[in-house]
């Protein structure tokens, strides 16, 4: 569970101005990678991740990713790949919430049949100091013969652009947004959370923090690298 909660909020989000009034929050070329580093409370290592664009198909007013998702633990060992979407239509970005789950989670239930309901997260191509920003949900069952084995529920609430400031990491120094918001996942028993997200407008997201539901800090996401 504590692994579900670290990695929430993962996804590397890369804006391209797409149009006139459209951000793609991911690199909008294929084989493009996006390098992650997440650190534990003590500030120690404790995995990494390398999101791959498989695909980008375009139409009129409107582009689309598959992007590839592999998390590795703290001496380099893969846990898993998962595999998601994203889009941008008439100036909103949507990504799939499955990116919110690790891929070492996803591994574990590959054999068994998955059904989802929602599980879509919005994000507008301008973003302003003071912007409440769209709730998301998913659902998902997992099962096997017919009879339901797990279900897990992940909503995602209370988003907003609370400031404009300066972050840096391995890959450079970035102005960025930071956005708050409040993460509840069920699966048995119920965790909440808290996080914070830094994007920037030409990079996407930069840096991530999670929090317990005391504000006690759990884990920290940073770009690493960024490979054309």
């Amino acid at each position: 569970m504590k692994k579900i909660v670290a990695f929430l909020f993962f996804a590397g989000l890369f804006p391209l101005t797409f149009g006139q009034d459209c951000k793609f929050y991911y690199p909008a070329f294929e084989n493009a990678q996006l390098e992650y580093k997440t650190f534990d409370k003590k500030n120690k290592l404790s995995g990494s991740s390398i999101q791959r664009i498989k695909e980008i198909k375009r139409g009129p007013g409107s582009i689309a990713a598959t992007i590839e998702a592999e998390s590795f633990d703290n001496k380099g060992v893969s846990q898993g790949k998962i595999e998601m979407t994203a889009r941008c239509e008439k100036g909103v970005f949507y990504v799939d919430m499955k990116s919110y789950m690790n891929a070492q989670s996803m591994e574990s239930y590959k054999d068994m049949e998955m059904s989802m309901e929602g599980g879509t997260l919005e994000m507008p191509s301008k973003l302003t100091v003071g912007d409440v920003l769209k709730p998301g949900e998913m659902k998902m069952s997992f099962s096997s013969g017919g009879m339901t084995l797990m279900t897990m529920a992940i909503s995602i609430s209370n988003r907003k652009v609370e400031a404009i400031e300066d972050i840096t990491t391995d890959a450079g120094t970035f102005s960025c947004y930071k956005i708050s918001y409040d993460a509840t996942t069920k699966m048995g028993i119920t965790v909440s959370s808290k996080g914070v997200e830094y994007y920037n407008d030409d990079i996407g997201m930069v840096k991530s923090e999670a929090f317990d539901k005391k504000g006690e800090l759990l884990s920290t996401t940073v770009l690493s690298a960024l490979k054309k």
